[in-house]
């Protein structure tokens, strides 16, 4: 495997054409051979080695999401021992090789980069995730432009909603994540367990997952019994004043809410300073990663948050053969940090990857796509189904989630604890919900 990593921006290609029209496929013809070689007495038939796979890489190794990116070199090198560097397709080994690419957080930034790889790099595929900033501008250029792309870390309405909800779904590009319409319920679920006034405050901003809450949350608090103070949404970052203020005068005593890790802190801080103590607060995005939670030490214990992979999950890789446990374990060795649930995640998000590229009948954009369209995979963070209605929406599948609670931990400061699985009864739950101790 070659990892080739950017270092500068390149020039795209001219606006308008397209990677099928710009490409043009190669066969055995490349190679010529002059007239004396081909009559020489001792001549040799001249076989071409395999042409390395390329496969694109889209993420923020920089900026506000970097969190998101953490485990990527530690995943990559596990796949790397297990594969040698090479995929068998077709009973030939391939070798293959990554192309990463920096989105630096940045939603044009993962927009000129995807397209740099498809027109300057000549990917086969692109793999790409955390959160629609991201994954949303890298699948509209793969879907522009005929390439095939496997996203994952972004909810499913926001991915298929954020990109325009086609009637018939996309023809390139696919997504596997938790929905929110799994989410929703799931999450008030393990509200229920704790006693409140069921007054939820929205925290809610204005981007594909804000407005994907907005859609998916409020009729199912309604059913459910809670009011919904809501101030509307809004353009990070934020100083949150005016929504801590909204909240004191409601009486909120719940928070839901999808922040990126520094936004979260700016508004946890200021919660503090202003008096504003919920008894549950639940931000995606942000709590979901021991180092985004660390800092914050006591005032972190019992946030809320969905579980998309947990070592207590009872799921096994397809690929390497690895279970949860043994990934969490070979990870804190490793690296003598502890694990997040995007370990499990970017371990999957690969395994999806060479299974579409072991799959393929050719490799060839439309072979990859067919193979990724048929697909029904055992990963490490559950089954994933991109085979038509296998996914709430097209071209989507959804994997298993536990609902988690952060307590005080025995290795590390904290531990992210299963405290809920309506939605993945094949998850342990591990302790019961509970509310925030505020001092």
């Amino acid at each position: 495997m070659t990892d080739h990593t950017d270092h500068k921006d390149r020039e795209t290609a001219p606006k308008g054409l397209t990677r099928r029209k710009l490409l043009t496929t190669t066969g055995g013809g490349a190679l010529a051979l002059g007239a004396s070689q081909l009559i020489a007495p001792l001549a040799r038939p001249a076989f071409a080695a395999p042409k390395p796979i390329k496969i694109g890489l889209v993420a923020p190794k920089t900026g506000q999401l970097a969190i998101f990116y953490k485990e990527v070199p530690f995943v990559m090198d596990q796949i790397q021992k297990h594969t040698g560097g090479e995929i068998e397709i077709g009973g030939q080994k391939v070798p293959y090789e990554f192309v990463i690419k920096d989105s630096q957080s940045n939603p044009n930034r993962a927009s000129q980069v995807t397209q740099d790889l498809i027109f300057n790099d000549g990917v086969d595929l692109v793999a790409t995730f955390a959160t629609p900033e991201t994954v949303n501008p890298v699948s509209d250029q793969c879907e522009a432009n005929g390439v095939p792309c496997i996203a994952t870390d972004c909810p499913l309405e926001s991915y298929y909603f954020g990109r325009g909800a086609p009637k018939d779904g996309f023809e390139w590009t696919y997504c596997f994540f938790f929905s929110l319409k799994e989410q929703a319920p799931a999450s008030i679920a393990e509200w229920d367990q704790i006693p409140t006034n069921k007054v939820v405050g929205a925290l809610w901003p204005n981007g594909d997952d804000g407005h994907a809450y907005a859609r998916t949350y409020p009729p199912l608090l309604k059913e459910k019994g809670y009011k919904l103070v809501d101030p509307g949404r809004f353009d990070l970052p934020s100083n949150y004043s005016a929504q801590i203020a909204a909240f004191k005068a409601a009486g909120v005593e719940v928070i839901s809410a999808v922040l990126p890790p520094p936004e979260f802190v700016t508004f946890w801080n200021a919660a503090a300073q202003q008096g504003f103590k919920p008894k549950i607060a639940w931000v995606g995005k942000a709590t979901e990663f021991p180092p985004a939670v660390t800092p914050l030490g006591a005032r972190a214990e019992n946030l809320s948050i969905e579980v998309w992979w947990t070592p207590a999950a009872p799921f096994t890789s397809g690929l390497t053969g690895i279970t949860s446990q043994q990934l969490a374990d070979s990870y804190e060795k490793a690296s003598g940090e502890q694990w997040s649930m995007t370990l499990g995640i970017r371990h999957a998000l690969f395994e999806v990857v060479f299974a579409a590229l072991k799959g393929a009948k050719e490799i060839s954009a439309s072979g990859i796509r067919d193979a990724i369209k048929g697909m029904k995979y055992a990963s490490i963070a559950g089954p994933i189904d991109f085979t038509p209605g296998g996914g709430p929406f097209p071209n989507t599948a959804e994997t298993p989630l536990a609902i988690g609670q952060w307590r005080k931990g025995d290795k590390f400061p904290l531990d992210l604890k299963v405290v809920a699985n309506s939605a993945a009864p094949q998850v342990p739950v591990q302790t019961k919900p509970q509310p925030i101790a505020w001092n």
